[in-house]
């Protein structure tokens, strides 16, 4: 059956559920976005759409992953300041982002894992928005907590001084 059951949580007719709203007809869209790969059937109202959303969220957890690593980094530098000269944090990263590919574009991982292909656009653009806001969150973070640090004379001893400073400094 084609139908899935539960769409019928909802008041509406059944046949308004189980044709899709864009026409298969159509030239105007990729026919990967509109059609399975696997199935060959049309995605919308089907389990097809959840995994194709499960393949989505898998890759989106990676592209957080990576500013989870660049933040983690230092306590109070900038990455800039920082640089990328630890060559298995860039390995790790490589890695990390070729497992994800492997396992979203080999087709028999697809079928183990209940994932699908996501387009390669969507591969991490979606979900690059949350690595924008984590960075940006964690370098103004350390803005603060910079201008918060005050060198005592004559010593390396560092005075932490403001609210950002003692309450995120680790």
């Amino acid at each position: 059956m084609n139908v899935d059951f539960r769409l019928f949580y909802v008041n509406r007719p059944a046949s308004s559920w189980t044709s899709c709203r864009w026409d298969p007809n159509s030239t105007s869209v990729p026919s990967f976005y509109n059609f399975s790969s696997v199935t060959g059937k049309q995605i919308c109202y089907t389990t097809e759409a959840l995994r194709y959303a499960q393949g989505g969220y898998l890759i989106s957890i990676v592209v957080v992953q990576w500013s989870d690593l660049l933040i983690c980094k230092t306590r109070n530098l900038s990455i800039s300041q920082q640089g990328m000269v630890n060559g298995n944090m860039i390995f790790g990263l490589f890695f990390e982002t070729a497992l994800v590919a492997i396992l979203s574009y080999v087709s028999f991982l697809n079928l183990i894992l209940g994932t699908r292909a996501v387009a390669l656009p969507h591969f991490g653009v979606p979900s690059f928005s949350f690595f924008v806001i984590i960075m940006s969150y964690d370098e103004l973070r350390k803005i603060y907590v910079r201008n918060g640090m005050k060198r005592e004379r004559g010593s390396n001893r560092v005075k932490l001084e403001g609210w950002v400073v003692r309450n995120t400094y680790y």
